[in-house]
């Protein structure tokens, strides 16, 4: 539910919706040495809302300290790199969001929840071709996610592959036949 209120928040408080541009500078917060992960920008929190700003620096300070914590285990960074892209993706800040989850999926790569939502931020902002790969791997982690077959679905019909796409529609709908989604691909 914070989620939600941080995205109708940040619709109307957030200046930029488009996420931070790949190359572009700012402050950066390093990730722990020999686990093979990326750098992260650190948000403008002064450009959202009080409400929005305080919840995001919350979730920023569990990221720094857990980062700085020697002992961190990977579930724990995991989460904490996860959770901040989940309030990022919710504040459209899909460029920035990306970092975080491929980290989050670098640290817990048998948690489907971080390729499933790094597939979706590919198959908002691209590069499609990156979205397939990561919701393959979400729907080797569950089979049966619907959700899942549906992105991956969406996705293969905005690349022109229809026929890919077929097969991952009629799975969804023998898991759910009332499926709109499923339905309309």
């Amino acid at each position: 539910m914070a989620v939600v209120a941080i995205y109708a928040a940040c619709n109307i408080a957030c200046s930029s919706g488009t996420g931070a541009p790949a190359g572009s500078s700012g402050p950066v917060l390093a990730p722990p040495d020999g686990l093979g992960l990326q750098p992260v920008l650190t948000p403008d929190f002064s450009a959202m809302g009080a409400s929005v700003a305080e919840q995001m620096q919350d979730r920023y300070a569990s990221l720094t300290g857990a980062v700085a914590d020697g002992d961190a285990t990977p579930a724990r960074l995991a989460s904490a790199y996860g959770e901040m892209g989940n309030l990022l993706l919710a504040a459209r800040e899909t460029g920035m969001a990306e970092a975080y989850y491929v980290n989050a999926q670098t640290l817990a790569p048998g948690d489907r929840r971080w390729s499933h939502l790094l597939g979706h931020v590919y198959r908002n902002q691209g590069p499609l071709a990156k979205a397939v790969p990561a919701l393959e791997h979400a729907l080797q982690l569950d089979p049966s996610g619907l959700a899942t077959l549906v992105r991956l679905g969406d996705v293969h019909l905005a690349r022109g592959q229809p026929a890919e796409a077929a097969p991952l529609f009629a799975r969804a709908l023998t898991l759910d036949p009332n499926s709109a989604a499923a339905w309309f691909g």
